[in-house]
């Protein structure tokens, strides 16, 4: 009896800690279902009856790589010279601070007024520039730009005129495009992931009128609704979740323009790819506990609307739900306390409504490679590894996210960007260390891998499978990209919006410095 109850107890825990994996994966279904229900045709026109004062803000610290490129583009906007103001808020200490003001000087000669803020801390790091660097905001929008994003011409002509149609918009966000996607294997996979999430997650969204968040460096948002919910008080190192979540609170929405691209740098390695990840989730963490009362609580949105607000905050429990349904199901059969044949990775019923997901995946890679007229074969393939490569994300986004719950604010990483040209000989960005997450990654992958034997010994194939991918690819990712430095090849993916001017942007070898693995 002791025998029969103590299986129920682990199969109890596996399907209780399925449950949020499993919600947030068919939630995704419903998002790439909606996907067919994205209004192009009403979103394509770009016409304006204003041009009202627009200003620009860039946050930059250490950029000089690619800081001079983000502001020149700036001189190719399809708009009014003197309906723009741009504001750089630089808590730059290297030679990024010469090539900003020089920057800065060309423009106002050109009759765009630019300004430079500066400060002698990096309190509250880029979220605490932009705060101080409010004051100096002027006009009725505000396009926040990174300092390694590369506008098109038609990029504010054609959020204005998205945003003219609804008086709730309170942001317009863009796509975002990838300059150097051609660099290695990593820089395609990262450009992937991200083409696929801007086709669900934003895309799909809207369709359906459903909050997301934006990305920063990829937004433009109203000045009255920025005033109105405090700019950026909090400090935040997700500060565009951040922002997201008090615009949608305070009653506004969001408008996504899938086809107008605003370029960026991807991360060229896995080492940087997952800190970016656990930065991303320990920050979304501690935003949820220390704001998920006021999201529920929000009575300017609907009930629906609040949890999948604050559930794509805490989205990142997914990577912890699901080492804890594996290794507990794993353990179980180890220790004899649940049969192989009791094991829910022994149920079909189980394996298929897991597997289910992985079709949307596939179909949502597939369409989102098809809009951005990207469909290959050489793009295809990279699908199935993206899968695997999500798995190798887990324990930097589990450690993140567990840090997050714990209080641990965190510091803000630093995604480094060398830009078109090679970044010389001096060191740009120090090697990333072994650090608790690569300690973590060893321990979980190892342990994986060992159990994954047993397991398969056991007859249950598909637990087996799942952990050894796991621990085989967390155990080569942390060297990975030691393999894949970028080659010398030309990548180009010109940022050119359909019926806008269109801005040629060559993407050259980016090799590291010696000794660095960025």
């Amino acid at each position: 009896m002791l025998r029969l109850e103590s299986w129920i107890y682990i199969s109890a825990i596996s399907i209780a800690f399925s449950i949020p994996g499993l919600l947030f994966s068919y939630y995704s279904v419903v998002l790439f279902l909606s996907t067919i229900r994205y209004p192009r045709s009403r979103l394509e026109s770009p016409s304006i009856r204003e041009t009202p004062l627009i200003s620009i803000l860039i946050a930059t610290f250490n950029e000089k790589f690619v800081v001079a490129n983000t502001l020149d583009a700036l001189k190719l906007l399809d708009y009014p010279r003197d309906k723009l103001r741009v504001v750089v808020a630089d808590d730059s200490t290297d030679e990024t601070v010469e090539v900003i003001d020089r920057k800065v000087m060309e423009l106002n000669q050109l009759g765009i007024e630019s300004v430079v803020s500066r400060r002698n801390d990096r309190t509250g790091f880029k979220s605490g520039a932009m705060d101080q660097a409010a004051p100096l905001l002027k006009g009725e929008w505000v396009l926040l730009l990174d300092a390694d994003s590369t506008v098109s011409p038609s990029v504010l002509k054609r959020g204005l005129g998205a945003a003219s149609q609804d008086r709730r918009i309170g942001f317009v966000s863009f796509r975002v495009g990838h300059y150097n996607r051609e660099q290695n294997l990593t820089t395609r996979l990262f450009a992937l992931q991200l083409d696929q999430g801007d086709t669900v997650a934003k895309m799909g969204s809207y369709a359906i009128d459903a909050p997301y968040s934006f990305q920063g460096g990829f937004v433009l948002v109203s000045m009255p609704v920025l005033r109105q919910v405090n700019f950026w008080p909090n400090r935040s190192i997700v500060e565009d979740a951040d922002l997201s979540c008090r615009i949608y609170c305070a009653g506004y929405r969001g408008v996504y323009l899938s086809d107008v691209r605003i370029f960026s740098e991807d991360p060229s390695s896995l080492e940087v790819w997952k800190k970016q990840a656990a930065r991303v989730a320990q920050g979304w963490a501690v935003y949820a506990i220390a704001n998920g009362r006021k999201i529920l609580g929000c009575k300017k949105l609907s009930i629906w609307r609040r949890i999948v607000l604050f559930s794509q905050l805490v989205g990142p429990v997914q990577g912890l739900t699901w080492v804890v349904v594996t290794f507990v199901s794993a353990f179980g059969l180890i220790l004899g306390i649940s049969a192989p044949s009791n094991s829910i990775f022994s149920s079909p019923i189980y394996i298929i409504i897991v597997t289910l997901p992985l079709v949307s995946f596939y179909a949502s890679g597939i369409y989102a490679l098809h809009i951005q007229k990207k469909l290959s074969l050489h793009n295809l393939i990279l699908l199935p590894l993206l899968s695997y490569t999500s798995s190798c994300m887990t324990t930097a986004i589990m450690v993140g996210f567990l840090s997050g719950v714990r209080g641990k604010t965190g510091t803000f990483f630093r995604t480094p960007k060398y830009g078109l040209s090679p970044p010389g000989d001096k060191q740009y960005h120090h090697d990333i260390q072994l650090d608790r997450i690569a300690v973590v990654e060893g321990i979980l992958a190892s342990a994986a891998l060992a159990v994954s034997v047993i397991v398969l010994l056991d007859g249950v194939w598909a637990l087996a499978l799942t952990l050894g991918g796991f621990g085989a690819l967390t155990l080569k990712s942390m060297d990975l990209s030691r393999n894949l430095r970028p080659k010398p090849r030309l990548g180009r993916e010109p940022p050119s919006d359909k019926n806008t001017g269109q801005i040629e942007l060559e993407s050259k070898q980016l090799n590291p410095h010696p000794g660095s693995d960025s």
